[in-house]
């Protein structure tokens, strides 16, 4: 599967995150991301970034940490945030409808690792992920999860670094 575009958008009615793909052949896959399922996700997506950078880049496994920030941060720059996701889907192999997924699985591959994202019961999708794919979908999750207001900033900032605090004003009393 080759993907065109994603996005993810909140979606407070239903307090989920729709998640969008389309691919290059004009299909589209539409899922609900829950809470306790982005909780379960984002662990998983961490590992994948961390795979795909020992698998390329062996020598710098030591540095993972350091090297995932600046690859985001390279990645993330070169992304095209602003694009409008382009609705002109032709086919949607699982439906209309907007799946709710509930597994996650990854599977082995020589050429990296296999992201498997299912419902309960029935077809999900699943698709060969890398670091250009990892870092802006892990940015689109990130600010949805901030609008849906989830409070799960705990756990975007365990792999974080640190960020450089800005001194406070000082206050006289």
């Amino acid at each position: 599967m080759n993907i065109h575009q994603f996005n993810m958008q909140f979606n407070p009615e239903e307090d989920r995150i729709i998640f969008r793909l389309n691919t290059v052949n004009g299909e589209e896959f539409r899922f609900f991301l829950t809470r306790r399922f982005v909780k379960v996700l984002w662990p998983v997506l961490l590992q994948l970034l961390s795979n795909d950078l020992k698998r390329r880049e062996p020598v710098k496994a030591h540095v993972v940490k350091e090297v995932l920030e600046f690859e985001r941060e390279e990645v993330v720059s070169k992304a095209n945030f602003k694009q409008q996701y382009v609705e002109q889907a032709k086919t949607f192999p699982l439906g209309e409808d907007i799946i709710l997924l509930f597994r996650i699985q990854v599977k082995q591959a020589p050429g990296g690792d296999i992201l498997c994202l299912h419902p309960s019961k029935g077809k999900g999708i699943e698709f060969m992920v890398n670091n250009t794919f990892l870092h802006p979908f892990c940015k689109l999750l990130q600010d949805a999860v901030i609008k849906a207001q989830w409070e799960l900033d705990y756990l975007f900032a365990q792999n974080r670094p640190v960020e450089k605090a800005q001194p406070s004003p000082k206050v006289l009393h």
